[in-house]
């Protein structure tokens, strides 16, 4: 993997700087969300072959939240019996989740950069004063990761440090779990001017929480302090789930909700020099 090094501000935005960049680097990233990993109708084979497929690209993981389904406790008016799997069918039900979580993803805590917070797992500190994601970050980081416990939503700053000790342009991450309904028409895509103008400074903006996924870029003419204008590119990445399947009953069919695709987002960095410009560029991929 990379060398690279990470710092936290006041204001808990992430830094992660990679050094010795030049000819032939590169780095991935596999960004997911919604994995609902402990629920019957999330695709734990697709993502373990993600998961390995990170192990083998020496990639970083950025999860986005809802990594837990959570639904089964007591007073949970989304819940049902015939939902609960088996293995967690316990009266210490909240603790089950964490501790087999912890064994399901414990070999994957070296790349693992960041956890964030969803409204799953937010109902479940409000309900009950436990907070899964806190807890799962701080079990996984003993057993040998470096776990960034991640706010429902914040930035990420990427630099990226040359040999000569200089820099190349940063690469600045706005994320959120995600806000809103199923939007069955739009897929939410109407939400990226809105993105776009409230977070001028991110070069790439993710969301999870509605299952839905797209890639919008949105091109910006810009002005230096010289008098130059310039285009910049920003990129709006709808991260979709892990959890599908046919709803006949339940939530989701009361709810109406559509049909879904299910996967991840594959995020290749990589540098490129032409002449006296050098910069990163950044490529994404859905992958089911």
């Amino acid at each position: 993997m990379n060398t690279f090094r990470k710092d936290v501000s006041d204001d808990n935005v992430l830094s992660v700087t990679f050094e010795n960049v030049g000819p032939g680097w590169e780095q991935h990233v596999l960004i997911t969300s919604d994995r609902h990993w402990d629920s019957g109708k999330s695709d734990r084979a697709m993502q373990k072959r993600h998961l390995e497929r990170a192990l083998e690209h020496d990639a970083l993981i950025i999860d986005l939240g809802d990594l837990f389904d959570a639904m089964q406790t007591r007073n949970d008016r989304r819940g049902s019996k015939s939902a609960v799997l088996d293995e967690l069918n316990s009266s210490n039900y909240l603790n089950e989740l964490v501790e087999q979580a912890t064994e399901w993803f414990k070999p994957y805590v070296k790349n693992w950069l960041m956890m964030g917070t969803g409204n799953h797992e937010t109902a479940i500190v409000r309900h009950n004063e436990f907070n899964l994601t806190k807890q799962l970050a701080w079990n996984l980081n003993r057993e040998g990761g470096d776990i960034f416990l991640g706010n429902y939503t914040n930035y990420i700053k990427f630099q990226f440090l040359r040999r000569a000790r200089t820099y190349v342009p940063s690469y600045n991450v706005w994320y959120h779990h995600g806000y809103g309904g199923n939007a069955p028409r739009s897929k939410g895509v109407l939400a990226v001017d809105l993105r776009a103008a409230e977070h001028p400074d991110a070069d790439l903006l993710i969301a999870g929480h509605t299952h839905q996924t797209w890639m919008v870029p949105k091109v910006r003419n810009r002005l230096t302090q010289q008098g130059r204008v310039y285009q910049q590119k920003q990129m709006h990445v709808q991260v979709p789930s892990y959890k599908g399947g046919v709803a006949k009953d339940g939530f989701e069919a009361e709810k109406g909700f559509s049909p879904t695709l299910q996967g991840a987002i594959w995020w290749r960095m990589y540098y490129r020099r032409e002449g006296n410009d050098e910069r990163i560029l950044h490529e994404f991929t859905w992958v089911e």
